[in-house]
């Protein structure tokens, strides 16, 4: 008989893979029995738990902290006047991501590790993220979004719910079904997204922005890349009504932002960036610096109505950004093994906007976010890993995150 029955050949510390193997189950459902996010059967977990006892498997307290449903609830910050809210513009989708060593050749078949379900849509991902952070940094979170009348719109309309977003969206306006995408995620992290025409109707934000008075209330309106184009002068008329408006490249024509500047400056309070889209906009800066203090430049000649803020992702680097009186302000990415990027950038905003909306001052807002979108890339899906406030502190403070991946 075999010394190694678990096959775990020479090393001594096992990993949650091997407590996966040896109970026959994904390793996503070994995490939902140590997280307890995600109901498990009887069963099932009594596998899991032999499988943890016989390997003498110890998760990771600081991956576990992540990971693990909260035990006692929380006020809810949507019944909470004081709490700012923050409102996301955009479609949800139902994502299949599947895990591969690689992408397949053409006529060939290959076997994924595993297929996850899960939302997906940058705003529907910084709706969520920024909804579960909680204090210090909590938000009322909602989406103006579009779905249909089939199971997985009532799905991703149960799971915004049970992850505190509320939907708005006029009742008589559901019809078709609800947007689908394949991620196919390779062992290096790198992601391929291929998306299916939306059956949907039209995203209104014209009606809620005509019926909402935002009043004294610190009220966001966040727009996806996708809706920018078709809701800039929604998002114009909400700014001028007293909402602070924002957006992210993520979704955006090619090319449509650099015909568009001056529009989406003198629209938007913030505006996010990729390194690409910078880059478009201001191809002889040379560098990042240069480029944020091209585009202040410009953002300074639109008058006062400018964005008081630009900030441009730069993926393992981190992130800078530039303020309405030209300082540049940078934060580093924290050191993780990359798994998949998909939501890495909608993670960083809907964890800087939480952040930002609370007072947070803008170099710790900015750290913050950057520990978000680090966080993220280290697991499979867009929302499989939903960090709390304290958690990102701790992080953006120096906490060791090499024993993340474990879970």
């Amino acid at each position: 008989m075999s010394d190694d029955p678990h096959g775990l050949g020479h090393r001594t510390q096992p990993t949650i893979d091997d407590v996966a193997r040896a109970a026959g189950v994904s390793k996503g459902t070994v995490s939902n029995v140590i997280g307890g996010r995600v109901t498990v059967t009887g069963a099932t977990r009594a596998r899991v738990d032999a499988a943890i006892a016989a390997l003498n498997y110890r998760p990771a307290e600081t991956a576990r902290a992540l990971t693990a449903r909260r035990r006692q609830p929380e006020p809810n910050p949507r019944f909470d006047a004081s709490v700012p809210r923050l409102t996301t513009v955009g479609y949800v989708s139902v994502d299949y991501t599947a895990c591969l060593d690689r992408l397949p050749e053409r006529e060939e078949r290959r076997l994924a590790d595993q297929i996850i379900k899960s939302i997906g849509g940058p705003a529907a991902n910084v709706a969520t993220i920024a909804a579960g952070l909680g204090a210090p940094f909590a938000v009322a979170a909602s989406i103006i979004t579009s779905i249909g009348v089939d199971q997985d719109s009532d799905w991703a309309a149960a799971e915004l719910s049970r992850r505190r977003v509320d939907l708005i969206i006029p009742r008589e306006r559901r019809s078709g079904r609800l947007n689908r995408a394949l991620v196919l995620v390779e062992a290096d992290g790198r992601r391929t997204i291929i998306n299916e025409p939306s059956l949907l109707n039209d995203v209104d934000v014209e009606r809620f922005v005509e019926a909402t008075d935002p009043g004294t209330a610190r009220w966001w309106l966040h727009l996806e890349g996708y809706q920018v184009p078709a809701q800039i002068t929604a998002a114009a008329k909400a700014r001028r009504k007293g909402f602070r408006t924002s957006m992210q490249a993520t979704g955006l024509p090619a090319g449509w932002l650099r015909d568009h500047t001056d529009d989406v400056l003198r629209s938007f309070d913030l505006i996010v960036l990729h390194r690409e889209t910078l880059a478009s906009l201001q191809p002889t800066a040379g560098d990042v610096r240069g480029g944020l203090a091209d585009l202040a430049a410009k953002a300074s000649g639109v008058g006062p109505g400018g964005p008081e803020l630009i900030i441009v992702t730069l993926g393992a680097e981190g992130a800078a950004a530039v303020t309405r009186d030209g300082a540049i302000i940078e934060a580093r990415a924290l050191p993780v093994d990359v798994v998949d990027t998909t939501g890495a950038g909608d993670s960083f905003v809907g964890s800087f906007l939480a952040a930002w909306l609370n007072d947070c001052p803008l170099p710790r807002a900015l750290a913050i976010a950057c520990a978000a979108g680090s966080l993220q890339v280290t697991r499979f899906g867009a929302q499989e890993l939903r960090p709390s406030g304290p958690d990102l502190i701790r992080l953006a403070d120096g906490a060791d995150v090499s024993t993340l991946a474990l879970i």
